[in-house]
């Protein structure tokens, strides 16, 4: 490895380390899984990265292991971002925020949300696919899972916004990719050369097997599973798009190097509508009512994650400024003392917004009056304005940092955190997914986007304990069942990596799944990008490569 590494240092201008506290550093994500690098580089340029891949696709036979990674800011729940051979940091260098817009933004992959976000903002303009992580998450890594978020029963995932992608291919040529009329289509396929191989084959692809892709999609809001094939190629409308087969690709196509994603307007105004619920069962009649209402957003999280919030609240301080987090501090108080102690089992967040406050509290209001006049003993409460909501968002864009940093002994597995159904079947579906949560004394959380029917159970695990780690299988054999009794996904919108990747065929059927394989070798024959996720994922790899697992290899 070191006279490869040598090697690559004559083509690859930017930085390659490969010492021990670095390749530690980059072994793992926000997923239960650790893999050590070989080496971490942060390419300069475009041409960089063009340079790196024809250097991998030429050393690919004297090293078949040889691979590239694509990593940004390391907060994907999946492992997607983990890899034991290349890992390429596109933070470095690949930040730059090139155009805002109240329509557009343009930028490269690298770029931090909590610097998008002020860029937007400037313009009355939003992203309306970002996740709770907002505060450490990269555009690149939204775009790559196929995220979702807060605004997602608006706008959807990733793929709805998404316009325009540049990537870097498996040739070592960079190609743009953005929606084409039939007869633009067949001009790409007539060019000859691997651009139009490619769009030739992905065409005949999905073509052939029209009818089976199409019904193979979940009926759900939304989906980061498989590759999004059901939405590249249109009949009907005639339009062929492969901007929705890389986003959600996880890197296992192409490496992204340029993104143009639509933005939204940002309302000037907003208020919450929180509705406290002491009886799961109740949900499936909330939820329609809700939604009835156009609301901006309908999050929620249990009760656990409520008690943690209001016990360690104080771990915002720091995040928040204490300025802030004193005025969040007291409304959240002021809140749990109306509640007198009774915490209830399920706290939902109805968010609405507006041009005035007045129009944000008259929809809060004929929401809350349609509520109580259904249902006798639900309890609401409104924080009518961003400053009295504030403290509740902080808690649920906090939930899942707040359950790894504070429950000892326990690690917050993320194995059947994203599961999506339509909202209309909640009252079946989560009291059978509770049920092998105790069967297998797992305890957990439950938080989520309500709208969609998109649920994060996250359970507390001892992670290094080998009984524990046995219980992931089994589990997972009685979850995905469940799910398409359903017609669900297992990921709404955290993707497949090497968690939910084993489990694809399980999921859309033999016949999809070769067609998932196909997809990745038209695009990436030498299987060069991000080995070990979507479809060359190994579920007996993937428990190899447990945390807990690896760290005694490591460390022997």
């Amino acid at each position: 490895m070191d006279t490869l590494i040598e090697d690559l240092r004559k083509i690859f201008h930017g930085e390659i380390k490969h010492d021990l506290a670095t390749r530690e550093e980059y072994s793992h994500d926000a997923s239960v899984y650790e893999l050590m690098p070989d080496a971490v580089l942060a390419p300069r340029d475009t041409p960089d990265i063009k340079r790196l891949v024809d250097f991998v696709a030429s050393h690919k036979h004297s090293y078949p292991a040889l691979s590239i990674t694509t990593r940004s800011a390391g907060t994907d729940m999946s492992g997607g971002p983990i890899g034991d051979s290349l890992v390429i940091d596109m933070t470095k260098h690949f930040g730059s925020i090139h155009s805002a817009s109240p329509t557009m933004l343009h930028t490269q992959p690298g770029a931090f949300m909590r610097d998008i976000d002020p860029a937007l903002l400037a313009h009355g303009a939003m992203l309306g696919c970002v996740p709770v992580s907002r505060a450490i998450n990269t555009i690149g890594g939204m775009v790559a899972n196929n995220s979702g978020g807060e605004q997602s029963l608006r706008y959807g995932n990733a793929d709805k916004s998404v316009r325009e992608l540049k990537a870097v291919l498996a040739d070592g040529n960079e190609y743009t990719f953005k929606p084409l009329n039939k007869k633009e289509l067949m001009t790409k396929i007539t060019k000859g050369d691997f651009e139009g191989a490619l769009y030739k084959k992905v065409y005949e692809l999905i073509e052939a097997n029209y009818d089976l892709i199409k019904n193979a999609r979940p009926n759900v809001h939304k989906n980061s599973m498989g590759y999004n094939l059901w939405a590249t190629w249109d009949r009907e409308t005639g339009i062929f798009d492969m901007t929705q087969l890389l986003t959600g690709s996880q890197g296992t196509l192409g490496i992204i190097t340029d993104i143009k994603i639509a933005a939204v307007p940002k309302a000037p105004h907003s208020g919450l509508l929180l509705a406290y619920l002491s009886n799961l069962k109740q949900l499936g009649d909330v939820i329609p009512l809700v939604t009835s209402h156009n609301p901006a957003t309908f999050e929620g999280f249990d009760d656990i994650t409520f008690n943690l919030g209001i016990k360690y609240f104080n771990t915002f301080r720091k995040q928040l400024g204490t300025k802030e987090w004193a005025k969040q501090q007291a409304q959240l108080l002021g809140s749990v003392a109306r509640l007198k102690g009774h915490i209830p089992n399920m706290l939902l967040m109805i968010e609405f917004d507006g041009k005035s406050y007045q129009e944000v509290n008259e929809k809060i209001v004929t929401l809350q009056r349609d509520l109580h006049a259904r249902f006798k003993n639900i309890r609401t409460e409104i924080e009518g304005n961003e400053s009295a909501s504030a403290p509740f968002w902080s808690i649920r864009r906090a939930a899942l940092a707040l359950l790894r940093n504070q429950i000892h002994g326990r690690y917050a597995s993320a194995f059947m955190d994203d599961m999506a159904v339509n909202p209309k079947h909640v009252p079946e579906f989560l009291p059978k997914v509770r049920h092998i949560i105790r069967k297998y004394k797992l305890p957990a959380t439950i938080q989520g986007h309500f709208g969609d029917g998109n649920f994060h159970i996250i359970p507390l695990m001892e992670i290094t304990d080998p009984k524990d780690q046995l219980k992931l299988e089994p589990a997972m054999r009685e979850l995905v069942p469940i799910v398409l009794e359903y017609g669900g996904t297992m990921a709404g919108e955290h993707n497949d990596g090497m968690i939910r990747g084993p489990w694809l065929p399980a999921v859309f059927g033999d016949q999809v799944y070769e067609l998932f394989k196909d997809t990745k070798e038209i695009f990436d024959p030498h299987y060069i990008f991000n080995p070990n996720k979507k479809t060359d994922a190994s579920w007996d790899f993937s428990m190899e490569n447990l945390r807990s697992n690896r760290a005694r290899n490591f460390y022997k």
